[in-house]
Parts: structure tokens; sequence; C-alpha cells
């Protein structure tokens, strides 16, 4: 409600402020009247009173009629005073154009009252004779302005707008012939087409009551009191009526109701505008707060799909890490025994000899191949050998250190990577153990085997060395040992045996 209300108070600004609630908007209209009222009392009240001190006391009609025009002034003066600071606040046309009729009429009637009503042998040069129809000129050109502007014929009824403007014309026509003609055509125009004019405004009052527009009905009734003082000002004018007295203090009180009247019209109207533009703007908010909520609810849902979506993308991942994993394992490893196979192990030898360059020092292969294996898996069955062979790579992977490198880069044989290996000795220590371990006896199920192996041994040197040439030279030594061992073996002596 706060942005609301502040939003509000941005589209008037310059204005005066709205009532808050439903019984303010209602007050607002004989609210806003009371400063005029107020202001129209101070002001006549200490005139009428100066008057009075200052007549002459066997001025009888000086008492009568001075007050009453005097009071009409400073009424007139008080709305012309609240009109203009009402068009300071708002910058709504429609008051500076009542102002404009407020000062004509006022104008008028005070000349009126002073020419006729207790001054009736005053010369034709007095400026009471030219204020009379220069005023009331000025208040109908305005009068007929402001009837278009507030019951906005331009768009409502087209054709009683050209009538207005014409209206305005003609009392353009009598301001200027004020100036510009003998003095009696602008008393004569002025009190001609002055009824004319207010039934005009009436009628049009009642067709835009019909429609509904906001100050119509009090809109009628000041144009019907303003019809009574323009229907006197004709008979006075000509000559129907005397011009003093009783006619003028009533044409004057008629002006002043109209003039009051059509004040609270204005009221009315720019109450009811800002209550339309307060509901506007309302369902402005509130449909601006209907989106806000669906654009909310909009992204909790894409928020939620988006945590969906991680999730998914999540598990997507781990799954690919995992799939990853598995192939990495598969290229790279033995999927029996667990050791490298031939993809890693060339890997792992051009490493280590690229590391032992940087450190001076040198790496070691030795190869491995089991004697007789083939015959075992004949006789024994496939699933023997397979535990063999497990047997074999757990004992293989014990005898050397964790930087080290075990691998089966094919169905018997076996490689060991040694790295930092100084010299010979330290490579055949190893090479020892390893026989060793292959050389204890093996008990798989309920069967027991002594393995042997022909060995083949490697170490790289300073020259242009790789893990190909590596595997070449220590196959070689191991075809050589197995080819010494088949041509020395005894009878009995095999390199794979039951025991």
């Amino acid at each position: 409600m706060k942005e609301r209300d502040e939003l509000h108070d941005r589209d008037f600004m310059g204005a005066a402020t709205p009532p808050s609630n439903a019984a303010g908007s209602d007050r607002f209209t004989f609210d806003a009247a009371r400063p005029r009222l107020a202001l129209a009392a101070l002001l006549a009240i200490p005139l009428a009173a100066s008057a009075q001190g200052s007549g002459n006391a066997d001025a009888d009609g000086l008492l009568t009629n001075l007050p009453v025009t005097l009071f009409y002034a400073g009424f007139a003066a008080a709305l012309l005073l609240y009109s203009l600071l009402q068009f300071a606040r708002n910058r709504d046309r429609d008051y500076l154009e009542y102002a404009g009729f407020a000062f004509g009429t006022g104008l008028g009637h005070v000349a009126v009252g002073i020419a006729h009503g207790f001054a009736p042998d005053v010369q034709a040069d007095n400026w009471a004779t030219v204020a009379e129809p220069a005023g009331l000129a000025l208040a109908g050109v305005s009068a007929a302005m402001f009837t278009r502007e507030f019951l906005r014929t331009s768009t409502l009824v087209p054709r009683i707008d050209i009538a207005l403007k014409t209206f305005a014309a003609l009392f353009g026509i009598a301001f200027a012939g004020v100036f510009a003609l003998p003095d009696s055509y602008p008393d004569t125009l002025v009190a001609g087409i002055g009824p004319a004019f207010a039934l005009l405004a009436i009628g049009c009052g009642l067709h835009c009551r019909q429609l509904r527009a906001p100050g119509a009905t009090l809109l009628v009734a000041g144009w019907s009191a303003m019809l009574v003082a323009a229907v006197l000002y004709l008979l006075a004018h000509s000559g129907a009526l005397r011009a003093e007295g009783l006619t003028t203090h009533v044409m004057q009180f008629a002006s002043a109701l109209g003039m009051l009247t059509l004040a609270l019209a204005l009221d009315e109207r720019t109450g009811a505008n800002w209550r339309e533009r307060a509901m506007r703007y309302a369902d402005e908010i509130a449909s601006l707060e209907h989106t806000i909520e669906a654009l909310q609810a909009s992204e909790q849902l894409l928020t939620q799909g988006m945590a969906r979506r991680s999730l998914e993308i999540d598990a997507l991942t781990e799954r690919l890490q995992e799939g990853e994993q598995r192939f990495q394992e598969t290229s790279h490893f033995d999927p029996l025994t667990g050791l490298a196979n031939q993809l890693l192990l060339t890997d792992r030898i051009d490493q280590a000899i690229i590391r032992a360059k940087r450190h001076n020092t040198r790496t070691g292969v030795v190869l491995l191949d089991l004697d007789e294996f083939t015959a075992i898996n004949d006789t024994y069955g496939r699933e023997i050998g397979d535990e063999l062979l497990k047997t074999v790579a757990q004992r293989l992977r014990s005898t050397v250190r964790e930087q080290d490198t075990v691998a089966r880069p094919e169905n018997d044989q076996f490689v060991i990577v040694l790295e930092e290996v100084y010299d010979i000795d330290d490579l055949q220590r190893v090479a020892n153990a390893a026989t060793t371990a292959i050389g204890e006896v093996v008990l798989v199920k309920e069967q027991t085997f002594v393995l042997d192996a022909a060995m083949g041994c490697a170490l790289s040197s300073n020259d242009a060395c790789n893990a190909t040439t590596l595997l070449k030279q220590a196959g070689k030594l191991m075809r050589r040992a197995k080819e010494g061992k088949r041509l020395h073996h005894r009878d009995g002596a095999h390199g794979i045996r039951q025991a």
C-alpha cells in the first residue's frame, strides 16, 4: 500500500491531494468550499463596515446599497483568489477559466451596483460605464470556454461545442467593442446574448447530466442562477425594470449564487476525476502486483526446474566420471589381476626414463614368463590358471616399492618396472626376489603347484632409450633363458610342476 500511495502522489504532483478514503471523498466538495466562504466573509465584513462608517448620514440609499455591493465584491474576489490558488496547485485549466469568469462577473456586477444601485446619475465617462460591459463580456468569454472544458463538449456533444464557440466569439466581439464602438452597442450585445448563452449552458448541462458527467447537476443549478441574473440585467438594460435598488441586489445575489454553485460543480468534477484516477491507478497497481506474483511463481518454477536439471546434470556427470574411470581401468589395467596392461606399461616406462634422466638415475625392466603355463590351463582348466595368475600378481606386487610398476602385458608374462636404479646389482636383487616369490608353493582348490619362470632384465642407459627398446632387450634375454632351460633341463624338472 505504501508503494501505491507514493505512485498516486507522484501522479498528482503539484495538485491538491485527494482524500484517502471514501468518506473523505464525499465531504471534499463541501470542505473545499469552506475557504471561499470564509475568505469572502473576511473580505466583505471589514469593507462593509468601512463603507458604512464613511457614508453620509443623510444618504439612505448609500447606506443600503454600498455594503451589499462591497460584500459581493469581496465574495467574487474570494472566489477569484481561490481559483487562482487551485490552478497554481494542480495546473487544471478549468480553474483558470473559472477565475476569468469570476473576475469578469464580479467586475461587471460591482460596476452595475455602483453605476445603478446607488449612483444613478453617473457621467458617461465614469469607469463603471466601461467596467460593466467589459467585465460581463469577459465573463461571457471565460464562461463559454469554462463550459466547454468542464463538460468536454468537443468530445461528448460536438454540435453544442460549436454553439459554445460561437457565443465565445460574440462575447469577444462585445469585449472589443467596449473600446471601439459607441457606449450603447456593447451593453446591448452583452445584455442580449447573456440569457441565450445561459439557456445554452443549461441545456448542455442537462444533456451531460444524462451522460452522467460529474458535476453536471450543479452546473445546471449554477447556470440557472446565472440565467436569473442575465434576465434581470436584460430587463434593466431595456428599461422594463429600474436598474437600481432591489433589482440590483437580486441580480448580485443570483450572480453570487451562480458563481458559488459553479465553483462547487468544478470541485465535484475535480474530485470525481481524482477518484477515477485513483481507481485506475489502483487497478493498474493490482494488475502489476498480479503480474509480479505470476513472475515470482514462474521464477520459482524455473528455479525448481533448474535445481532438478542441476541434479540431473550432477548425476550424469557422476555417471560419466564413473564410466571414464571404468574406461581408464579397462583400457589401462588388466581386468583379471588389476595390474597395468601393455598400454599403461609403455607409458610408465617412458615416464620413468624421463624422470631417471632428470635425477641422474636409471630405469630397470624385469620380464618374467611362466614356464609351461599353457599346460596347466589345458590340464586343470582356465579357472585354476586364473587363480595362479592372481597369486603371482600379488606376490610380485609385494616384492617392489610403491613407485615401481608391475604389469601383465600378455597371458603368462609379467613385467616389473623399477625406478631410481643405480646399477645392475639393484636390478638383480629385485629379479631374484621376484623369482623366489614365484617359486613358492601355490595351493589352489586343494591342488598344490610349484611355478617357475624364465626371466630377462634390461637397464636404461644415458643414450637414446625408450620403453620399446628396454622391453625388446628384456624379451631377448628372457627367450634366451627359456631356451637354455630347455637344453639343460633334467628328467622330472619342469618350469611348472605339481608337488
